[in-house]
């Protein structure tokens, strides 16, 4: 039953939609729980300005009012690197260099709010490099010991997180050289990815490294001292930008003085503010893709989502080889590519899943990109959502068993998944979790065991004020993937355990949300997503937390009208 056919029988009044084992304060709307663990009262709303699907959809259809991708240190550092051309003792971009400066973290790292290493070092080592080349104060003297004293501190716990950055085994030297180029101590145990970078160098074909159809060309400013500047010019996309991505593009400009690249970087700065980039710039496809994506897991129709432009994009794309981040990209991935194809199914096209084959490994799973180190239990994942709903793919039972083997492989200690483009277990755990709900009654059988535990990891890692969080820090974003998880992975009705998890995560986004609307606050919606460092996609948390709320009310309201009762018991 859809949401979209029924909501005008609810009326305004979300309040009639619960049950006990809570009981509502009359002429008020609130929610009272008897648990003392519990919040007191809840105030239930069917929108919250900014997070509802109807809001997302008129972003998904205005791209010039997106919000686009927040900004990140590493990339900022690079531009604030820069030398003025009139004066090589300045900088080009002298407020990026004082957005560095008010944006170093108490413990004297550059970085997300979240402590995960790898993105602290690298930023850390990237905002050093230009406030030791243009600041000569006391006060950013302070800084610089601070920031060193970070590295020293901090460099040894690398080894310890789960999963890496993009090209942090190639980016990492580079760094640390120019740093120390400018004088500044950095540790002697902080590069401990020689192996990791020769297996990666030998993965790239000769005369690959310095095309814009592969990859690398997104962290070619891991080459430093080594790049061949005809091969950077080689790589040059149309927009004038080195990979869609300001720090590589900042490299090249600050070894060609390029205008097209110039005139990229103050776009780039223009589109955050004209102090600060993001991490990668433009990426239009992937922002519609993945917000998208993300409201029909709750079950918005993808015929609520696309406009016809839209629609004939992705199908043109789909034409010419696959989709990828943007039209300015010219590398098409698994990820984009197997989501246009569910899309363009579920609106009645008949695209071929052949395409997917490109992207298929001996392994049994899919890669992103070619040439990649790790495999992507995410990719595996939206291909199988894809195989699961589009036919026509050459073996394709025996491919879903392969990718159910690979999944299965990749549960951590039988609990969750993590994927390699989100340091969140709650991000690739709750796709999971809502796409394996689609098997068939055998291969479901199978997976049960792993679906019942990551369920129960959920329920069990919930934090007593609703929210959940895998680094010691609650987040909105994971909170709203857990919720979305336990509301749109399984049929309604749901357990009473689960209804009270859910409703006390609704509490929880609402309240937060109240406190500091979307956008507002770096430290309720810090950078989970994987790239050169830690970033935010701005829209696409904004869609997980509306589709989370959609998906619970969804149910809600399906539960309702099917007269379910929840009882204490």
């Amino acid at each position: 039953m859809s949401i979209y056919k029924t909501k005008e029988s609810v009326g305004n009044d979300f309040s009639s939609l619960f049950d006990p084992p809570f009981t509502i304060t009359k002429g008020t709307g609130l929610l009272q729980f008897p648990d003392p663990n519990s919040p007191k009262s809840i105030k239930i709303k069917q929108k919250i300005d900014g997070f509802s699907a109807k809001d997302l959809i008129k972003l998904l259809n205005n791209p010039q009012a997106r919000p686009g991708i927040a900004p990140t240190a590493y990339d900022t550092a690079w531009l604030a690197s820069i030398p003025s051309e009139d004066d090589l003792r300045l900088p080009m971009f002298p407020s990026a260099l004082q957005w560095l400066l008010e944006n170093q973290s108490s413990d004297g790292s550059w970085g997300g709010k979240i402590q995960y290493e790898h993105d602290r070092i690298l930023c850390t080592l990237a905002a050093l490099v230009p406030i030791k080349q243009f600041c000569a104060s006391e006060h950013v003297a302070n800084n610089l010991k601070a920031g060193i004293r970070y590295l020293w501190q901090h460099g040894h716990l690398l080894s310890n997180e789960p999963t890496e950055l993009v090209a942090f085994e190639l980016l990492l030297p580079t760094m640390v050289k120019r740093a120390q180029n400018l004088g500044i101590p950095v540790p002697p145990n902080l590069d401990i990815y020689t192996s990791q970078r020769a297996e990666k160098m030998k993965l790239i074909p000769a005369g690959a490294l310095y095309s814009p159809r592969v990859t690398i060309v997104h962290s070619l400013e891991f080459l430093g001292e080594q790049a061949d500047v005809s091969g950077l010019r080689a790589a040059q996309g149309i927009n004038g930008s080195i990979g869609n991505s300001p720090a590589a593009t900042a490299f090249y400009y600050s070894q060609t003085k390029d205008p097209k690249a110039l005139s990229y970087l103050h776009d780039c700065m223009d589109q955050s503010g004209g102090a600060k980039v993001p991490v990668l710039y433009p990426c239009e496809n992937y922002e519609l893709l993945w917000s998208a994506y993300h409201l029909y897991l709750a079950g918005v129709p993808v015929s609520s989502l696309l406009n016809e432009q839209q629609t004939m994009m992705l199908k043109n794309a789909l034409n010419n080889g696959g989709v990828s981040l943007s039209p300015s990209f010219p590398i098409p991935d698994a990820d984009d590519t197997a989501v246009a194809l569910l899309f363009l199914h579920e609106l009645g096209q008949s695209p071929d899943p052949k395409i997917l084959e490109y992207y298929a490994t001996p392994d049994g799973h899919f890669a992103s990109f070619q040439y990649e180190r790790h495999s992507s239990v995410g990719v595996s994942l939206h291909v199988l959502h894809a195989l699961l709903r589009v036919p026509g793919y050459p073996g394709g039972q025996r491919t879903i068993t392969r990718l159910l083997d690979y999944l299965a492989s990749q549960q951590i200690d039988g609990l969750y998944w993590i994927d390699k483009w989100h340091i969140s277990p709650y991000y690739a755990t709750a796709h999971a979790l809502c796409i394996l709900t689609e098997l068939d009654s055998r291969m479901a059988f199978r997976m049960r065991p792993l679906i019942e535990q990551s369920r129960e990891w959920i329920r069990n890692t919930q934090n007593q004020d609703g929210s959940w969080g895998f680094y010691n820090q609650p987040t909105l974003e994971e909170t709203a993937y857990a919720l979305l998880a336990l509301a749109a992975s399984t049929p309604t009705p749901l357990s009473s355990e689960d209804r009270r998890s859910c409703e006390k995560a609704v509490y929880y986004l609402q309240t937060k949300l109240k406190e500091a609307p979307v956008g507002s606050s770096a430290d309720l919606f810090p950078p989970l997503w994987i790239d050169k460092c830690l970033y935010r996609p701005a829209l696409i948390v904004q869609a997980v937390i509306a589709a989370a709320l959609e998906a619970y009310k969804k149910i809600s309201t399906e539960e309702h009208l099917n007269g379910v009762n929840h009882e204490v018991k």
